[in-house]
């Protein structure tokens, strides 16, 4: 958050200032004549800036050896421990009026911040009182104490955490859904009697953080705005959806209909919030929203059109929306109006900075390859169907990008893979050029290493949220690309993208903004923005004339320490400094009776008294107002390099965005060149021809043994492929591998295959395993039933269609029947692509009454007792299941599987 330009602490040193060996000899009346013109100098800035007109400094590296700041919180909460169920539990149980001052305040900002957890400002620590100090204490585990609230009151609930860990206190409550609202204080010091001004400063919401430490590099955190217009008489259910990424700065609109399109689009979004204004007569918790987001209520009117337009028009600062393309978007436009009003409520005391938002990008139905909530999963796209973990998933084993920018970028082409011909076969292009160029891939990989998340660092500039660090960063970042150009010119041609076009010719104001912020800032500046050490010297006269006399000042007190040794006797006193008691001369227990008569005691320790003098305490408060005046002075100059930095928001992203698709590829053609993957050839039509087919997740996972190979064909005269084979034996896993390989050849990412054709599809089905959903009240086989009722409504013959045992959860006969008819439809009424795997073996007839259906099976061995899966497809089709054999590996008790070969022999005969 925006720190404060007060006046900054001063800096706790230890040991003796001024290490560098004295001089021999220096006449005592020449130090007396430099001590008067150093008291008596013109402090003025027109003075200073003369004085480094005459004196310039110059310009310096930073030492390696740094002292760092021990800074430690003395401040303890009160030990006064209340009971289990503590008075005043609520804050609207108490009447403000018999509050203290503060902690009628503090009532009043939670009456404004009901529903958002207030952390308020005491000294060194945000503490909360009432039903927040309850609810902090049990989520965070903290002590919660007490505090008197009045003389009528007694003691309140209260609970707190340090001011310099806050960030880590809040990015807990971020990720348990928790809003937190920032009280700060505003001054450093209090009018005459009157309490020191603190006020909101910041509303951190789960959508729309922007510190690093509260969000996951490599996956976007998405802030959702929805508005609905249920289904009225022949009116369809229409909805309208924004959403944006605070931190990157996209903006995204669509307006569809149907309940069921909105429930998927929101579970494919997976936003961190979502906004919307319910009616009188909604429902808590609405049908087509998935129940694991985070439903934020709003008023209405921000959702309303007039509202809305207005929003829109202060945000991006336009004299019309018809720029736009959002007039025949009436709910989307309505959607993020509210999302930009809700954006702006949480900042409140920012009215001249805004989060830099791109203008709103229209997403249309078609652009992307369609993948349900159950395809998603089943696939196992970005995280395992059993853990939700990402390792084991299909990102995890693709992903070898070295940005976070880049990461966020795969993560979206996996999620919305391609539709269009040519936009595939140019991102392939590129991973292809990066595969056979193998110097070129390493050499832009190794530019890419180091580079910072520009996306995201530009958002915390133009928020005015960015430290020295972050622009340092952004430096780096883009004094990399012009070298990133240099390794690409004369690699590339009109094959290739435009992001790539564009990372060829880098714009020359961003190298300039990179200079700027190298000769402003030091290579290697401090966490804190007020204490100084943050520019370099030669780059604002009045921040020289400042160091300059305090140059002088350390040269005095060099001089003084030398004069007070002479007059001592005292070898080893020492002239010390401490961020409590300021200057002092330092003397051991044995010295301290033969000191001057003109010293003054300051403190007694154990083995050491330590004194101060007239002169050194004149002196000492000249020192704190030169420094303050110094770290205020290179706060300003920070805070303008911000803002200039914040004015390049829009290019330094769009830059980063080539940057992040870059590594994208990069990281795609290393994990083809690596894994012996292939190019496959994308088509128009709807063959799905593969040789050689891997799994490239379970592939990466087999240690032991290698990964056996199959292949497929569909849609070339076969459309329907009936798989049979045993239990435990690879079927699933050969529907998932067509699956990703199909969803990674629409990426434009090479395939795992010695060969591929492969035809675009527009959705992809699965439906493997078996789930049920008792929060719906829906039975395994009701569940089963409705995702293959949606693949029936949904499926084209352009789809291609996985389908893991259909019908096993009713009876035999009951189940045969829908499979079978299922099957029908698909190759019949459908011709959908499809893979059927089962153990109804009758299914086998359908191959000799419809050409366009074929038989596969997967191989077994006996030996024996023992049964050997060889995991290796081919034609043909099966005529057991193996069921006891599977069992038993399994490890079922023998006596259980001897009486089930017993009675499978009772009914076989």
């Amino acid at each position: 958050m925006p720190r404060s330009a007060a006046q900054p602490p001063e800096q706790a040193l230890q040991g003796n200032l001024f290490g560098a060996p004295e001089p021999a000899e220096q006449p005592q009346q020449r130090a007396g004549a430099s001590q008067d013109a150093s008291a008596t100098a013109d402090l003025s800035d027109a003075s200073l800036s003369a004085d480094a007109s005459q004196r310039p400094r110059q310009r310096r590296e930073p030492s390696a050896e740094l002292d760092p700041e021990a800074v430690s919180a003395t401040s303890e909460p009160e030990n006064d421990a209340i009971s289990d169920e503590p008075a005043w539990a609520h804050h609207s149980q108490v009447d403000p009026l018999q509050l203290t001052p503060m902690l009628r305040h503090y009532v009043e900002l939670k009456a404004a911040h009901p529903e958002r957890v207030l952390l308020y400002r005491l000294g060194d620590f945000f503490e909360c009182f009432f039903d927040d100090a309850i609810e902090l204490s049990r989520v965070l585990e903290l002590t919660l104490t007490g505090k008197e609230g009045g003389k009528t009151i007694g003691r309140v609930p209260m609970a707190g955490i340090p001011h310099h860990a806050a960030e880590r206190y809040c990015s807990e409550l971020i990720r348990r859904g928790y809003s937190v609202a920032l009280c700060d204080q505003l001054e450093t010091t209090p009018a005459k009697g009157a309490l020191l001004k603190r006020d909101i400063t910041r509303v951190l919401t789960p959508g729309t953080v922007l510190e690093e430490g509260m969000l996951q590099a490599r996956r976007n955190n998405w802030l959702a705005a929805v508005v609905v217009e249920p289904a009225k008489g022949k009116q369809p259910f229409r909805w309208g959806l924004a959403h944006a990424d605070v931190s990157t700065g996209e903006v995204q609109v669509m307006e569809q209909t149907g309940g069921a399109g909105l429930h998927q689009r929101l579970s494919q979004l997976e936003a961190a919030e979502l906004l919307w204004a319910p009616s009188a007569d909604d429902d808590a918790s609405p049908s087509w929203c998935p129940q694991r987001l985070r439903l934020t209520p709003m008023a209405t009117t921000p959702f309303s059109r007039p509202q809305a337009e207005q929003t829109l028009l202060d945000h991006y600062r336009l004299a019309s929306l018809d720029g736009l393309g959002l007039g025949d978007l009436p709910l989307a436009l309505r959607a993020v109006g509210g999302l930009l009003r809700y954006l702006r409520d949480t900042q409140p005391l920012e009215d001249d900075l805004s989060v830099p938002l791109e203008v709103p990008v229209i997403v249309h139905s078609g652009e992307a390859l369609m993948l349900d909530a159950q395809t998603r999963r089943n696939l196992e796209l970005t995280a395992t169907q059993r853990d939700g973990q990402l390792q084991g998933s299909l990102l995890w084993a693709v992903d070898r990008t070295h940005t976070a920018m880049g990461g966020r970028c795969l993560r979206r082409w996996i999620e919305a893979p391609l539709m269009d011909l040519i936009a595939i076969q140019q991102r392939q292009a590129v991973v292809t050029l990066l595969v056979e160029q193998r110097n070129l891939r390493q050499a832009l990989r190794r530019l890419l290493r180091p580079m910072g998340d520009l996306e995201r660092l530009a958002g915390r500039a133009g928020a005015g949220h960015a430290g020295a660090r972050d622009l340092v960063a952004i430096a780096d970042g883009l004094e990399r690309l012009p070298q990133l150009a240099g390794r690409l010119k004369g690699a590339i041609d009109d094959r290739h993208p435009d992001w790539l076009q564009d990372l060829c010719s880098p714009d020359p104001a961003l190298a300039e903004l990179a200079q700027a912020i190298r000769h402003a800032l030091i290579d290697t500046p401090p966490l804190s923005l007020s204490e100084g050490g943050l520019i370099h010297d030669g780059v604002d006269p009045l921040l020289d004339g400042l160091r300059n006399q305090l140059d002088d000042q350390d040269a005095w007190l060099a001089e003084q320490e030398r004069l007070e040794r002479q007059s001592s006797g005292n070898a080893n006193l020492r002239l010390q400094y401490h961020r409590t008691f300021g200057y002092f001369l330092a003397v051991s227990k044995a010295k301290a009776a033969d000191v001057p008569d003109h010293w003054i005691r300051r403190q007694t320790l154990a083995n050491e008294e330590r004194f101060i003098t007239p002169e050194l305490k004149q002196r000492e408060g000249t020192i704190f107002q030169l420094r303050a005046r110094a770290c205020q002075r290179e706060y300003e100059l920070f805070c303008q390099l911000r803002e200039q930095v914040g004015a390049m928001a829009a290019p330094i992203r769009q830059a980063a965005r080539s940057v992040a698709a870059l590594d994208a590829v990069g990281g795609l053609a290393e994990v083809a060149a690596t894994s012996r993957w292939c190019a496959p050839t994308i088509s128009d039509g709807r063959e799905l021809q593969i040789t050689a087919g891997r799994h490239p997740v379970v592939e990466q996972l087999l240690v032991e043994r290698n990964f056996t190979a199959n292949d497929v064909h569909l849609g070339d005269g076969t459309d329907l492929v009936v798989l049979t084979g045993p239990n435990a034996s690879g079927k699933s896993c050969y529907l998932r591998q067509i699956g990703l390989i199909q969803l990674l050849a629409q990426t434009g990412s090479w395939v795992p295959a010695q060969a591929a054709v492969v035809g675009i599809a527009d959705r992809i089905f699965t439906r493997v395993g078996a789930v049920d959903d008792l929060a719906a009240g829906q039975s395994t086989f009701m569940v089963e039933m409705a995702e293959t009722a949606n693949i029936l409504h949904h499926a084209s013959d352009r789809s291609l269609v996985l389908l893991d045992e259909i019908g096993r959860g009713t009876a035999t006969f009951d189940g045969l029947s829908i499979a079978w008819a299922v099957s029908e439809h698909l190759a019949g009424d459908l011709q959908a692509r499809t893979v059927f795997a089962t153990h109804y073996h009758e299914l086998n007839n359908l191959a000799a009454e419809r050409a366009n259906v074929a038989n596969f099976q997967v191989l077994v061995e006996e030996t024996g007792d023992d049964l050997v899966f060889l995991h290796r497809v081919q034609s043909g089709g099966a005529s057991r299941s193996y069921g006891i054999e599977a069992a038993r590996l399994a490890g079922v008790p023998q006596p259980v599987v001897q009486r089930a070969r017993q009675v499978l022999d009772q009914l076989a005969a």
